[in-house]
């Protein structure tokens, strides 16, 4: 019998050749065997919820086979908070596009390697709390059953051009890419500011990952300060300009150029259905100073209001269709000379639906970050977060551009005291 058959969209396609490689812990999962059967169950509730999906880069036709779905997951030794970022980084290099769900059980942590083709940051999140729900035999998440939206992108725009026809206006007269405070879009959020005409070197990839967590009630903290001193700024702004601030004061240069990556979902409000494929688009931004909080802000407001995340998008839509070419993993194979980073930065939120899994351990000691690979040598991807009263940060780099230590300590620098940062 022939499987099923599911189309992708275009966005999905672009993504297809390209890992979502994370790590949850410490948690009591249950077991492999536990692991496993949540894993089918999942995969087994039909074809929009995606995790049985077999992701194919070379067509958008793509079979459901939810039986397939545990062939890649597996038991390792146990990993500890000291050394989960390496195995995350080991995963990550062995990643293969032939396998669009892996898994290692390492003791209380559990590592996730995912097809981006699947979803964005979304699919990950969901899974984990259902596999490390502590109900011995939880029902079904909502997202696994609910109706969904399985090409949003051009309800979004229709929408948003229906309530803002004023902007439409400053699409056509090219004010939408080019404005006062902001610069240009990237279909893929880690290829900010590659240089082109630095001298440059041979270079090959090698993906790594580091990690920190604030102490309790940070969040608290961070907030009764940006009340007092920036009411209208975004507590997403003044982390982001803590962890620039922090990079320039452990002595990586930083350049004026950065990336921003947007969950497109915030277009679609009111919307019948989820959307658990992938509507998350990164836009460049040109001249813009990260240590100030206050022009970060700017930037990213004036991004949303004009629609640029939607307008990226559809471009990066339009590319695939017009290319038939999924973005590449890595875009370079040779490095500038020089270490200038060029920043991406990704805000994932308030993790609600993990607040109340299976943890093992007390919140500061909670790990839960992506890798996520940079295109370019000289990238460093910001993931952030808040569990509770806690942030959590990871930058994702390639450890023969950038000293691994050196990134390590202003990730701790950034999470010990972001205000005496921003102060400063």
């Amino acid at each position: 019998m022939n499987p099923v058959k599911y189309s992708a969209s275009a966005i999905d396609m672009l993504r297809s050749e390209a890992r979502i490689v994370c790590v949850l812990g410490p948690a009591d999962f249950g077991g492999l065997a536990r692991i496993k059967e949540r894993l089918g169950r999942l995969a087994s509730a039909g074809p929009a919820a995606r995790l049985g999906l077999r992701v194919d880069s070379s067509s958008r036709k793509w079979d459901y086979r939810p039986d397939l779905v545990c062939d890649d997951v597996t038991e390792i030794a146990a990993a500890t908070r000291y050394d989960v970022s390496d195995r995350l980084a080991e995963l990550s290099r062995s990643a293969s596009t032939e396998v669009p769900v892996r898994a290692r059980l390492a003791g209380e942590y559990l590592l996730l390697d995912l097809s981006h083709g699947l979803s964005d940051a979304v699919l990950p999140i969901e899974l984990f709390a259902f596999l490390a729900d502590p109900a011995e035999s939880p029902e079904l998440p909502a997202w696994a059953t609910a109706r969904t939206v399985r090409c949003p992108l051009p309800r979004a725009v229709a929408s948003w051009m229906i309530h803002n026809p004023m902007k439409v206006v400053d699409v056509l007269y090219g004010k939408f890419f080019r404005s006062p405070h902001a610069g240009g879009s990237t279909a893929q959020g880690a290829t900010a500011g590659a240089p082109i005409d630095e001298s440059r070197i041979p270079w090959t990839r090698s993906p790594a990952v580091v990690a920190a967590t604030s102490s309790a009630g940070a969040t608290k903290s961070l907030r009764e300060w940006r009340d007092a001193n920036l009411p209208d700024v975004s507590v997403t702004s003044i982390l982001s300009a803590a962890v620039a601030s922090a990079f320039r004061a452990r002595g990586i240069a930083t350049s004026n150029s950065a990336a921003f990556l947007f969950d497109c979902r915030r277009y679609l409000r009111g919307t019948d259905g989820v959307v658990l494929g992938n509507f998350a688009v990164g836009i460049d931004f040109d001249g813009v100073d990260l240590t100030d909080a206050n022009d970060v802000h700017r930037n990213v407001t004036h991004a949303i209001d004009k629609g640029r995340p939607l307008a990226a998008g559809a471009l990066s839509a339009l590319m695939y269709l017009r290319t038939r070419a999924s973005l590449p993993v890595i875009a370079t194979d040779s490095a500038p000379t020089s270490t200038r980073a060029n920043l991406t930065f990704s805000d994932v939120g308030r993790l609600r639906q993990l607040e109340s899994i299976a943890w093992t351990d007390d919140p500061s000691r909670r790990s839960f970050y992506p890798l996520s690979e940079p295109s370019f040598p000289d990238t460093i991807v910001v993931t952030s977060m808040h569990l509770r009263d806690t942030f959590h940060v990871s930058a994702s780099f390639h450890d023969n551009f950038f000293d691994r230590d050196i990134v390590q300590s202003a990730m701790d620098l950034a999470m010990k005291d972001p205000v005496a940062l921003l102060s400063a």
